[in-house]
């Protein structure tokens, strides 16, 4: 058996809270197959199958590849020619760019997309993953008298608060402020009847395959928004028609026995997507040659989080101060300092240093008011 050890050294704190849903089911699916499965925020491992998820900046190509490591890459971007997602922004051309850098090395891919595929291939051998069933990913907690109608955790766009706005004058939702640990968005589906999915932009072909699978496997209704591609657990937790409205055809949903569907989506999730079944197929496509066990002497660690950190960035300017995105904190950089090397700069002396964007929006406006006399 190989050993798989997943790295997330190339995103931040919050990149990898988005991630905890999808490692669950890779590592259900390969140790269901009895592979050894590691994971780590920094290091990689030499003697192991290293795998990355997408989201790589300049320079981290070669930086992967100092290492010596054997490594994947988990794609979930969608390639649109110029960058990713059919996002404009600048950064999204770095971002596309830099993947090219990294997977020109890597030994395959396992995208989330299956029309991504032509695209990904052309790199190496690449395969569509699925996020099948698992023993291993029953949730804990149901509650068989759930007190909530609906329920969502994902980020909130005006689309998706518009929608929910819609259904609350005729349903209660429970939709949390922040982001959820695995075992608060089972919590939060156990409460519920029925799951709302929506798509992560208005050309996203599919619907979400953690949210789907997480629904499916705790035995809820999901009222999932209509997307291009179904996918296998779209078909099997259902998709609103094209022609339908979505309010309307969620409001349907709950006031039909969907305690009942549920339990049969259930049953055809567990017998037709066995996680183990899709995990073995994945790795038949792309890791043919598995490295075999190395010598004590051949195993080590390499840290890859300073390699791989981002540079710091500049994201706006309030007042005499300029934001800066750097380590997962908002920092703001007094202007007077001139130019500075924040990796060795000593950032405990700078006045303002917070988590999220509100906070240092907030704090340097009213230093710029208290500037200015009011």
């Amino acid at each position: 058996m190989a050993w798989f050890h997943f790295c997330t050294a190339n995103h931040n704190r919050i990149g990898r809270s988005t991630l905890t849903d999808m490692a669950d089911w890779f590592d259900a699916g390969l140790s269901e197959l009895g592979h050894r499965v590691t994971f780590s925020d920094n290091l990689v491992e030499t003697g192991a199958v290293n795998i990355f998820w997408e989201r790589f900046r300049p320079g981290m190509g070669e930086a992967i590849a100092s290492s010596g490591i054997i490594f994947g890459i988990v794609a979930t971007e969608i390639p649109d020619g110029y960058a990713f997602n059919f996002r404009e922004e600048p950064e999204w051309k770095v971002r596309f760019d830099s993947f090219h850098e990294v997977a020109k090395r890597a030994s395959f891919i396992w995208t989330m997309i299956e029309s991504t595929l032509p695209f990904y291939s052309q790199f190496c051998p690449s395969a569509y993953m699925e996020l099948g069933f698992s023993e291993f990913l029953i949730p804990r907690y149901l509650n068989e008298r759930p007190e909530h109608d609906f329920s969502f955790f994902g980020l909130r766009t005006p689309h998706r608060e518009a929608v929910v706005e819609r259904l609350r004058k005729h349903a209660n939702v429970l939709w949390p402020e922040n982001f959820l640990s695995p075992e608060q968005v089972g919590e939060l589906i156990g409460k519920s009847k029925i799951g709302l999915s929506f798509k992560q932009s208005a050309q996203w072909p599919i619907p979400s395959p953690t949210r789907l699978g997480r629904l499916l496997m705790a035995k809820r209704g999901v009222a999932a928004e209509h997307v291009p591609v179904a996918t296998r657990q779209g078909e099997l937790a259902g998709i609103c028609p094209e022609s339908s409205d979505y309010t309307k055809y969620a409001l349907a949903l709950l006031n039909s026995d969907w305690k009942g569907s549920a339990d049969k989506a259930f049953e055809s999730y567990r017998t037709q997507m066995p996680m183990r079944d899709i995990m073995e197929r994945i790795l038949d496509c792309t890791v043919q040659s598995q490295p075999s066990k190395s010598s004590s002497s051949d195993i080590g660690k390499v840290d890859m989080a300073r390699m791989l950190e981002d540079p710091p960035l500049l994201i706006d300017t309030i007042g005499t101060f300029n934001i800066v995105y750097f380590r997962d904190k908002f920092i703001g950089v007094p202007q007077a300092l001139g130019p500075l090397d924040l990796s060795t700069y000593d950032l405990s002396t700078l006045p303002y240093i917070f988590d999220t964007r509100s906070e240092i929006d907030a704090a340097l406006g009213k230093a710029a008011n208290r500037q200015r006399g009011f």
